[in-house]
């Protein structure tokens, strides 16, 4: 996001509105850490060891990176090398890939994303892998109920700014009459 914002600033009428961002993140709830782990490793394990695998050629497709991107070295998440290779638990939470952990942890690591990446718009991804409803449902509503909550205080300062949020039409629209045609013998 730093290469994005940079070039927010560069621009002749620089906005930096958080809200112009959004990002993408697994996110598990549990009491515990260690119970978020034990609910939640075998499907997150699924997912990264057993769902990701990308040949190696549609890894860094034509495309898919900017010029300037392959020039800093960025590379794809699914680059060869990445790919068919064991991804445990510690590893996923501590990089990031998934946020999982209790209330408190879960907070903690949504404040650094939010803020280091300087995103006001988060898709929190709550289902992963083969996860079951119930354990989905278990993790939305912890994280409803007490992370979430937690969390609006962030950008305060943007409170007010609703251009990057859907809005209503201003007139509603109705459908047009729908004529039936005859049936045309061929």
């Amino acid at each position: 996001m730093d290469a994005y914002w940079d070039r927010v600033a560069q621009r002749n009428t620089p906005d930096t509105s958080p809200y112009r961002a959004g990002f993408a993140q697994f996110i598990c709830v549990a009491d515990t850490d260690s119970e978020a782990e034990r609910l939640y490793a075998p499907h997150v394990h699924y997912f990264y060891n057993r769902c990701l695998h990308v040949y190696p050629g549609f890894a860094d497709a034509p495309g898919y990176r900017t010029i300037k991107t392959i020039q800093k070295g960025v590379l794809s998440q699914y680059a060869p090398g990445s790919l068919f290779q064991e991804h445990p638990w510690k590893d996923l939470v501590e990089n990031g890939h998934v946020i999982a952990g209790s209330p408190e942890t879960v907070r903690q690591r949504m404040e650094e994303l939010i803020e280091g990446l300087r995103v006001g718009n988060v898709f929190c991804l709550m289902q992963i892998g083969d996860m079951p409803k119930d354990k989905c449902m278990h993790s939305t509503r912890l994280f409803a109920e007490k992370v979430m909550p937690k969390l609006r205080h962030l950008f305060a300062e943007y409170a007010g700014d609703g251009r990057f949020w859907c809005h209503p039409l201003p007139k509603r629209a109705v459908p047009a009459e729908v004529r039936e045609r005859p049936l045309v013998d061929a």
